[in-house]
């Protein structure tokens, strides 16, 4: 029977004693397996449910490393993965692109879908991390999520949206996948539930990334080596989910954002300054590049 917090006290590899990331590339190569193979072999014109295998595997590995004593050490980090891929594919089901969308929330294009699939998500990330907080063994993780509001908090989180903002507007339009700057039309009825469904799920992934992950990195790696991997799997992430096609050379750019969001994390010890930023940049892909790429 599964006990509370991973069922025995840490070994010292999973509080700083070794590096996980033997581990690490093992979850991540099968997480690739998962996802790829199913693609060589199947129909690339068919339904294909990727999040869902995803979180199934992450899951599966949850359950394996709580299993197996050996393998206990690494549960708090499978637990991470299983959190970043949980509330996802919930978005995505809420969605519809994950399965049939429920009926319960409108029709599938529909505008408060889009919002209450962004606080469904946001909700579902945070009981994650705190099941992922009550249940890692002894130290606690470091989530940084209940801080204390500070001076440092506030000027890093306004600065870097307005340092975004100049870096944003001032890069090469191809760069971004744009022509100009065709801003969206945020009017009318559209205005509040798009920005809603922005901010909520901006702030789920940084609850996701800088909260979760970074920290059940940081029980094995040094705070560096954790903000600098977890900058990589956030980049890798949104390789299939948001920034296919003619907007890959947004990969790097995604990239560089999670190593800087994971630094002023660390820097301000708050997911706070982050989540302004993340949430800032949300809309800038909404209303610059998105409408650039896709003519909206």
């Amino acid at each position: 029977m599964v006990s509370r917090r991973w069922l025995n006290r840490p070994s010292a590899a999973a509080v700083g004693g070794g590096t996980g990331r033997t581990e690490l590339l093992l979850i991540l190569a099968g997480a690739a397996m998962v996802l790829l193979l199913p693609r060589v072999f199947g129909d690339p014109q068919g339904f294909d449910p990727d999040s869902w295998r995803l979180t199934v595997y992450f899951a599966v590995v949850t359950g394996a490393t709580l299993a197996v004593r050996s393998l206990r050490s690494v549960a708090p980090l499978a637990f991470a993965f299983l959190t970043l891929g949980l509330p996802f594919s919930s978005w995505l089901w809420l969605l519809g692109y994950a399965g049939p969308a429920p009926g319960f929330i409108g029709g599938p294009n529909g505008l408060a879908r889009n919002a209450f699939s962004g606080i469904a998500e946001m909700v579902i990330a945070l009981v994650m991390a705190a099941g992922f907080y009550y249940l890692s063994p002894k130290p606690s993780p470091n989530l940084r999520l209940w801080v204390k509001p500070t001076l440092l908090m506030l000027a890093v989180g306004v600065g870097g949206m307005v340092l975004f903002l100049v870096i944003g507007f001032a890069l090469p339009a191809p760069l971004l996948g744009r022509e100009g700057v065709p801003l969206y039309a945020l009017g009318g009825s559209a205005a509040f539930p798009l920005a809603v469904a922005n901010a909520t799920s901006a702030i789920a992934q940084e609850i996701q990334f800088r909260g979760v992950l970074m920290s059940a990195l940081e029980r094995q790696q040094s705070t560096l080596a954790a903000v600098a991997f977890q900058g990589v799997i956030f980049g890798l992430a949104h390789i299939a989910i948001q920034y296919e096609g003619p907007a890959a050379s947004f990969i790097p750019i995604v990239i560089a954002l999670g190593w800087l969001w994971g630094w002023m994390t660390v820097r301000t010890r708050s997911l706070l300054p982050a989540m302004l930023v993340h949430i800032v940049a949300d809309f800038f892909v909404l209303a610059v590049v998105v409408s650039g790429l896709y003519g909206g």
